[in-house]
């Protein structure tokens, strides 16, 4: 991990009380046309955003007409940033029965902003962590919803060498960490420690990101 230094972002707990004049809504409003603002943007008014969320009609950005895995990645990189566990849940329950994403075919996104792009490799890695837990347990991603006790006892047992085991993209591999560590507080507030904190989530943390291991597993 690159040398502390100054830490780049330690953001403050949630307030309802932090909320942008009308000039900085309307810029926030217009992000949501493209792709979303960087992770200090979001968080310096988390409820603000999620108001602007709330008011979308569609889930890709303006211009767009049909839903995609590189779109899929960003709403998980918002629903992260904001700790909206319902949310984010969703989003990768959704992302899974979209079986034609594999994760390790997202497109790199050459995001020009270092620390998203920072956030979006480390939410690349949570999907593959999040699927293959999953896969584990016998589960694909080609299963119907409903499946019999022995339809799951006969995927249990599957050799690991014939599981469709996902993989990270190589572009999430390869943005390099942050300079400066970048701290997430949880949707209450609180934050992790420091990089010995056992809360903090190891793929986040190898791009010099510190927050609370996210709640990924889902059956």
């Amino acid at each position: 991990m690159p040398s502390k230094g100054p830490v780049a972002a330690k953001i403050p707990a949630n307030n309802r009380n932090n909320r942008v004049g009308q000039r900085g809504l309307r810029a926030v409003s217009r992000r949501l046309s493209g792709f979303p603002p960087p992770p200090r943007s979001i968080i310096e008014n988390p409820f603000q955003y999620w108001d602007a969320i709330l008011a979308r009609k569609f889930g890709a950005p303006q211009g767009y007409f049909e839903d995609s895995s590189l779109f899929a990645l960003y709403r998980l990189y918002e629903f992260i940033i904001l700790d909206h566990v319902f949310a984010y849940r969703d989003t990768l329950e959704a992302f899974w029965r979209q079986r034609q994403w594999d994760v390790q075919s997202i497109p790199d996104p050459q995001d020009d902003d270092t620390e998203r792009y920072a956030f979006l490799a480390g939410c690349a890695y949570l999907l593959v962590r999040s699927f293959n837990e999953r896969v584990k347990l016998g589960l694909r991603r080609d299963n119907s919803p409903l499946i019999t006790p022995e339809e799951a006892e006969r995927a249990r047992n599957i050799p690991d060498q014939l599981c469709q085991w996902e993989k990270v993209p190589e572009w999430a591999k390869n943005v390099p960490p942050l300079r400066a560590t970048l701290v997430f507080p949880t949707h209450d507030g609180v934050i992790t420690k420091d990089e010995d904190d056992p809360r903090a989530d190891p793929d986040f943390l190898a791009k010099n990101i510190l927050l609370w291991t996210p709640h990924i597993s889902f059956t």
